[in-house]
């Protein structure tokens, strides 16, 4: 390995024998003829990857897709049944958050045991200690059992310990999920503080936002093979097409009515649409491809074409979507990012209980959403995207079929002499109300 690679990952796999049975098992230890009553099962087959010194990178995936498989194998608790893996410095592992510390004995015993672990002596752990402490905030019960914590207060001691200690690299599965929002607000702060000092940081998770905040990098796992590796953000986006599954029927046509659209001028001609397209090449598209945007348009209220509007001034958002193949109930909708990859807002015609009409295999269907602009200035990026529902199960998870990412960026302008109508990242519905006293009587009024 160079001095600039901390983790190098060569065509892992990890195999595992799985039985029907219990007595398959038994079978197959004493059979004389060494008979297979097994079948494999590849948690990860063939993974390769190298994350460099002082980098964050993301590993995401639906839950079995091997994520933490692979970190087990990274820190040395699992071997890999071929392939390789080369480490460049002191791992500090974050996987099951208190799992080493023992119930028996206090926070204070515990901090120096998981400290010897991770090779300090006790002049270390010494002057480690009072930070420890300070970061845990876990006052006087530091002094307690650790059968006596809470789960939160576990979390709070076993984070502290882990990243107080100057680990060359830190390793993160899912270990933040049981403490407060305060904590995980301390804690990614933390984290990106030791990352910018060199530490390289190789983190799984489902909160996808963290991901795209925290990671250079990303990979996306699917049934324990690499299915994209590179910018956090387009693998986020990849890892949302895989949750939904198709329910409709591809024959199934629905023969109820569709409530009408209403017609705004020829903004709605496709061809004009076409002719005005923003959609430029493949590189950040994904989808099952079943149900297709060929072309976009973004106009302001005075059909101009536009990516720049006023701060709580309106976009139209024109869509030109083509079916390959039968589609039941099809949607459209759009997701809007800040400069740090935050998605700020995502809708579409579903959200708005809007059901578009069937669409048969060569049909086309031209969808306008008008969204109104009322976040702080400044330049965000969007995608668009085309999907089918995932059946009443899973309301909020769509079967993505195309997906257009990092469009724009749009600029959302405001007038700085003039008072803004409101700070932060949106504007969220707000009422006022005040009373005026006068000789002991009240005159209420409410302003929106």
């Amino acid at each position: 390995m160079t001095d600039t690679i901390a983790i190098r990952v060569k065509n892992v796999t990890k195999t595992y024998r799985l039985y029907n049975s219990h007595t398959d098992r038994v079978k197959e230890a004493f059979h004389p003829l060494r008979k297979k009553y097994h079948y494999p099962f590849n948690a990860l087959n063939s993974v390769s990857f190298e994350v460099r010194k002082g980098e964050a990178f993301g590993i995401i995936g639906r839950n079995g897709s091997g994520k933490s498989t692979l970190l087990q194998i990274v820190c040395g608790i699992l071997q890999p049944t071929s392939g390789a893996i080369h480490t460049n410095g002191r791992i500090s592992a974050l996987l099951e958050l208190g799992a080493g510390f023992n119930p028996e004995f206090t926070g204070r015993e515990n901090v120096y045991i998981n400290g010897k672990i991770l090779g300090f002596t006790d002049a270390e752990i010494d002057a480690r200690f009072d930070e420890i402490a300070e970061f845990a905030d876990i006052g006087e019960f530091i002094e307690q059992p650790v059968k006596l914590y809470s789960s939160g207060m576990v979390v709070r001691l076993a984070f502290a310990v882990q990243v107080c200690v100057d680990p060359d690299l830190l390793i993160v599965d899912e270990a933040l999920s049981g403490g407060d929002i305060f904590f995980q607000q301390k804690c990614f702060a933390r984290m990106r503080e030791i990352i910018s000092t060199g530490t390289t940081c190789l983190f799984v998770s489902h909160d996808t936002a963290a991901i795209q905040n925290l990671c250079h990098r990303a990979i996306l796992l699917n049934q324990g093979e690499i299915a994209f590796m590179g910018d956090a953000t387009e693998a986020v986006s990849r890892y949302f097409a895989t949750l939904g599954l198709r329910t409709g029927s591809k024959t199934q046509v629905y023969e109820g009515e569709v409530p009408s659209m209403k017609p705004v001028n020829n903004l709605m001609d496709p061809q004009e649409i076409i002719a005005h397209n923003i959609l430029v090449g493949g590189a950040n598209r994904h989808g099952a491809g079943g149900l297709e945007i060929i072309a976009a348009r973004v106009t302001d209220k005075k059909d101009r074409d536009t990516l720049q509007v006023d701060m709580l001034q309106s976009l139209n958002f024109l869509m030109v979507l083509r079916a390959n193949e039968n589609i039941i109930e099809p949607s459209a909708g759009i997701h809007l990012y800040d400069r740090l990859g935050n998605i700020v807002f995502a809708s579409g015609t579903r959200q708005l209980l809007q059901r578009l009409p069937d669409l048969s295999a060569g049909h086309e269907l031209v969808v306008r959403i008008e969204l109104q602009l009322n976040v702080q200035p400044g330049e965000y990026t969007f995608s668009l995207g085309a999907a089918e529902p995932s059946g009443d199960d899973e309301p909020n998870v769509g079967y993505i079929h195309d997906r257009h990412e990092n469009l724009g960026p749009i600029v959302v302008t405001a007038d700085p002499k003039k008072l803004f109508p409101f700070y932060g990242i949106a504007q969220l519905p707000i009422t006022v109300s005040h009373c005026r006293v006068t000789n002991g009587d009240l005159s209420c009024r409410a302003e929106n």
